[in-house]
């Protein structure tokens, strides 16, 4: 009886499972970290530029908006994959130098840590260097 049960069991996919598998909830991941310098067509450094992404990942808040040196060092959660498109948004309108206008930017990233072997993909850093934005042209209503 106990085999006819055992048989009846497999045939219908229920299986028996060891105590310790652990559940994991989401979706693989890697760490990300993206670091430029902001700068306008002069060579001068721009504070207040958002940097994101629009792969399904995210910038950790505090770190995604360039400093007063033009500066970004943006850390946060990424989908596994060897480019990522980000983009830099000029999110204070007139403050910092003027309007400047939406880059968006693919690029490359190399692993730095492995992962876990679960959810957990591992450590990738992209270094994009100097990245120029143009101001928005003003157009005339008339």
């Amino acid at each position: 009886m106990k085999r006819l049960l055992y048989f009846l069991m497999a045939l219908l996919g229920f299986g028996f499972q060891s105590c310790d598998m652990r559940t994991e909830y989401g979706t693989p991941h890697v760490n990300f970290r993206l670091t430029a310098r902001v700068v306008d067509e002069e060579g001068t450094p721009i504070q207040g530029i958002h940097v994101r992404t629009s792969e399904g990942g995210y910038f950790d808040h505090n770190t995604g908006v360039s400093d007063y040196q033009g500066n970004i060092d943006a850390v946060g959660i990424m989908w596994p994959g060897a480019q990522y498109e980000v983009k830099f948004e000029d999110i204070d309108g007139e403050l910092n130098g003027g309007e400047f206008e939406t880059l968006t930017v693919t690029t490359s990233a190399r692993q730095t840590e492995k992962g876990s072997g679960n959810w957990n993909e591992g450590s990738y850093e992209a270094h994009l260097g100097d990245v120029v934005l143009k101001k928005k042209v003003e157009e005339n209503v008339e």
